[in-house]
């Protein structure tokens, strides 16, 4: 008698729903099956596109009451998910604040939400000494029933006040009484469990009807999340009995209304459903509804899709989306068509006004606000006013910030008394920030400006003794940015420079943004890396900006051939679409060196570097000039055009842009601003050593070009193209091999080696070639215990060559673990067997046992045993040979994904004349 599809899935469903309740001692048995309803999308409705809070060049000129609730909630919910014990006062103020806004908010969920403050804060005993929970409670007439029933579990589990059921359980009766889902289906859970709730007296089957009835609701957006609460329940087996049929019926119900979590259920339940109940075709149109909705489907995931459902490589990239058409005539691989790209407009120039610098100012009000508050005002203020014009305001906020320690906000002011270094106090302020920085809050990057400081922007740099000093500390920390070339980080060796990829790698996790794009490089190159892993950083990527900017230069760069390069063009394009102006100079810059000659590309980089100007970006200025200069246009035109930018809010490359042009009273100002922001290094100082020059100020080039003569290692190694990463490895002995790395991993417990090193061993074409090794290695990982190991030993075995073979039998019997596997249930050992039989076969009989092998994995579904018995069958190889069989059993495994088999049936055909 065959298993129905509930009997089957069980086991699959459980496993990936989590850990599951266990079932009481009894459970109601229960069939509540949804209504009959036309499909269509109630739940995941085409919406506008959400408005960016923070964005500029916004319409609005004022506050508005819903934004500042907004923001308010926002803050509460992040601020407490970070650190509720660090910013427990100034949550409270906040929650204090949105009640003096929200009128919904104000009152019982104040309340509610200053309870769940001191329970995530962990204070108990505080919570119970406020007397919060007994204020709640005072106020129960005015309550809502899902607020009955918070304040019932708080008196259930003693939480802030004395525990007290017989209230907790009026509470729930109360909320029952109003209809609350949740609370009847309490009421259940208590008689179920011998505890039944005193003066509800309507009948269990009736109870728990009513609370499914109520947890559906209305059809609404959120019918589909309620309907997937129904089907969990039934799964669950905590108040009803399990039952699969009844969750397929719920999934479905709401895939068929939108949802997305009931679609993939659905294409689950297919998936682990046998041939006489499953239905492939509604399997994939589940899951192209499940991956048009957000699901992501893993690696494991898809190899499953692939063998259970019987679907191409083609259809089923078709469905999940991944577009390969674009890419051809590529030669490296990459991650960009799994970017999820968006397109943001910007306006051309800032705007002064934002709401959320509103909120903000409001919050500085506040006599609890934290010093973040005004480092992130002293932010905004600088990106919307610029960086001159808004110098003066954003040094208020952060002096305020400095002095209620906040050490980004210290960082930030020092940066920008930096500009008034001719006042020796100032320098000193600068100093004494910096080092408070580092000293009290651990700021490391504040070290590295303390090297800057003294090397190059105090009026006497270089002073090396100081600058020296903070340099080998701030190296110690390992906190400085490991940088690589395009070119240099693809060939990084992991054998070699194990450091250096492991620093790339770590500084990706810690949200470094050119780390995230060089290890997403690295990643995409990678073709040991899965799917999975390239979904990750990609989308990793896709929450930065800055991270999309530095992949698609990187991409530019390391391009190959003209298809490449045109197709890193397009990831620019698309990337500028996404983040707006900020990318414009980039994309302007790929395209000059792309097609410059193109009548419309040099219309296309004009426009992005008059937006990229309009922000002031120095680059974007000279690149417009000398492309103007190209046309007849005088330099002192762009100028004119951008003078005001410059003024109000130009970087460094615009300040000695502007250097030409200056009337000499204001050359030494600019000078000091760009030195506020140059990077200390031979760039920058060689700029303004030009600067000096054109002035012909022959003492000041002279000093500039003498500080750049005491930067670590002077100008050789930049000329030689040889980083320092590279230098450190001198005469550092020779590098482990993989083995050698292999051993060492073993040696401190990590038995996952011995696959490893079993492959290093077992390949006669290796150096490392030791079949008695091998043997070993093999040996081991078998007496782990691990499932799957016992798998890949035996498909390991097959593979072999004789002197392999002979070492591995020597050590343990072959042919009982290969008993023992397919005892236990395993398809793969069959499949593994009969390739086993079929390789070593001296006498018919044995390729018999081969193709009966065979066919017993290929009738269970394994793809590879569907291939190699339709070979069986096409040249009679252990069985009678028969044509039509062979080919059926061939486009099976070729609908699996083997392409061999596809291959193979059509020579049989050719063969056959068919």
């Amino acid at each position: 008698m065959k298993r129905t599809l509930a009997s089957l899935i069980a086991t699959s469903l459980l496993a990936t729903l989590g850990t599951v309740t266990t079932a009481p001692a009894k459970t109601l048995d229960l069939a509540f099956m949804p209504p009959a309803i036309e499909a269509r999308n109630i739940c995941s409705p085409t919406r506008d596109p959400k408005e960016d809070d923070l964005t500029i060049g916004q319409s609005t000129d004022e506050l508005t009451n819903t934004q500042r609730i907004r923001f308010l909630r926002r803050d509460i919910t992040r601020l407490q998910a970070q650190d509720p014990v660090k910013w427990f006062d100034f949550i409270n103020a906040l929650i204090t604040r949105r009640a003096q806004f929200d009128a919904e908010f104000a009152g019982i969920e104040e309340l509610i939400a200053r309870i769940t403050l001191h329970i995530d804060a962990h204070k108990f005993e505080e919570l119970k000494s406020t007397g919060l929970i007994q204020r709640l409670r005072q106020r129960e007439v005015e309550m809502s029933s899902n607020q009955r029933l918070i304040l019932a579990q708080y008196y259930l589990n003693g939480i802030g006040t004395a525990p007290d059921i017989d209230y907790a359980k009026q509470l729930i009766t109360d909320a029952a009484y109003a209809g609350n889902p949740n609370a009847l289906l309490s009421i259940a859970r208590f008689e179920l469990d011998g505890s039944p709730v005193t003066g509800w007296d309507a009948p269990l089957d009736l109870t728990v009807t009513m609370a499914f009835g109520g947890l559906l609701g209305r059809m609404n957006e959120n019918v589909c999340g309620r309907a997937e609460r129904i089907a969990r329940e039934y799964l669950n087996g905590d108040v009803v009995s399990r039952n699969y049929d009844v969750a397929y019926a719920w999934y479905k119900f709401s895939a068929d209304l939108g949802g997305a979590e009931g679609a993939w259920r659905l294409v689950e339940f297919h998936l682990n459903a046998n041939a006489a109940v499953k239905d492939n075709k509604e399997m994939l149109h589940y899951l192209q509804l499940a991956v048009e909705r957000g699901i992501t489907v893993d690696d494991t995931q898809m190899a499953q899709i692939k063998t259970a459902g019987n679907v191409s490589e083609e259809e089923l990239r078709k469905i999940l989306g991944y577009n390969y058409s674009e890419d051809t005539g590529r030669n490296r691989p990459s991650i960009s068509p799994l970017l999820e790209l968006s397109v943001n407009i910007d306006g051309d120039q800032a705007t002064a006004f934002s709401p959320y610098i509103e909120y903000l100012k409001e919050l500085s009000l506040l006599p609890e606000a934290p010093g973040w508050i005004f480092t992130t005002l002293g932010k905004e203020v600088l990106t919307r006013r610029g960086r001159w014009a808004g110098e003066a305001e954003a040094i208020q906020y952060l002096e305020i910030a400095a002095e209620r320690q906040d050490a980004e906000g210290m960082q930030l002011l020092a940066k920008l008394l930096t500009r008034y270094r001719d006042d020796p106090a100032q320098v000193d302020r600068v100093i004494a920030l910096l080092t408070e920085a580092v000293e009290r809050h651990g700021l490391m990057d504040a070290m590295n400006d303390l090297d800057g400081l003294y090397r190059c922007k105090v009026n006497d740099a270089p002073r090396l003794r100081e600058a020296n000093a903070w340099r080998r500390a701030y190296r110690a920390t390992e906190d400085e940015i490991f940088v690589v070339s395009a070119t240099d980080l693809l060939v990084l060796d992991e054998f070699k420079e194990p450091r250096h990829i492991a620093k790339v790698q770590s500084q990706a996790l810690e949200n470094r943004t050119q780390s995230i794009a060089d290890f997403a490089e690295l990643v995409q190159v990678d073709p040991m890396a899965p799917d999975s892993m390239k979904r990750l950083w990609a989308s990793r990527l896709d929450r930065s900006d800055q991270a999309l900017e530095s992949f698609a230069e990187l991409e530019f760069e390391l391009a190959t051939n003209p298809t490449e390069r045109k197709l890193a063009v397009e990831l620019f394009r698309r990337i500028y679409l996404n983040n707006g102006v900020t990318t414009a100079l980039d994309l302007a810059i790929a395209l000059v060196e792309h097609n410059a000659r193109d009548q419309q590309t040099a219309d296309e980089v004009i426009e992005l570097l008059t937006k990229a100007s309009n922000r002031g970006e120095g680059a974007a200025i000279r690149l417009l000039s000398r492309v103007r200069a190209q046309e007849g246009r005088d330099p002192i035109e762009t100028f004119q055009e951008f003078e005001q930018e410059i003024e109000e809010r130009g970087d460094f490359l615009a300040m000695m842009f502007a250097v030409p042009y200056l009337t000499h009273d204001r050359l030494d100002d600019y000078i000091d601003r760009a030195v506020s922001e140059m990077v200390c290094g031979t760039k920058d100082v060689d700029e303004i050593g030009d600067a000096y020059a054109i002035w012909q100020d022959a003492q000041m080039s002279y000093h500039w070009r003498n500080i750049g003569l005491n930067f670590l290692h002077g100008h050789v190694l930049s000329k030689l193209r040889i980083s320092d990463p590279q230098m450190e490895q001198w005469r550092k002995d020779k590098a482990p091999d993989e083995r050698q790395v292999m051993e060492r991993v073993l040696a401190e417990g990590k038995t996952d080696a011995h696959r490893q090193l079993f492959m290093l061993t077992a390949n006669p074409d290796l150096e490392t070639y030791d079949p008695d090794a091998a043997a070993g290695h093999l040996f081991a990982l078998l007496g782990r215990g691990t499932p799957g190991d016992e798998m890949w030993a035996l498909a390991s075995y097959r593979t072999a060559d004789d002197d392999l073979k002979k070492a591995i039998e020597s050590r343990f019997d072959v042919g009982s673990l290969y008993v023992r596997a397919i005892e236990n249930g395993s398809v793969e050992a069959k499949y593994e067997y009969g390739m086993v039989l079929r390789d070593a076969a001296r006498e018919p009989r044995d390729l018999a046992n081969s193709a009966r092998w065979l066919k017993e994995a290929a009738e269970n579904g394994y793809v590879k045993a569907m291939t190699e018995y339709g070979y069986a069958l096409a040249y009679g190889i252990g069985v009678p040979r028969n044509i039509r069989e062979a080919t059926s059993w061939l486009d099976q495994a070729s609908r699996g994904g083997d392409d061999r088999a596809a291959n193979l049936a059509n020579l049989i055909r050719i063969g056959a004349g068919q």
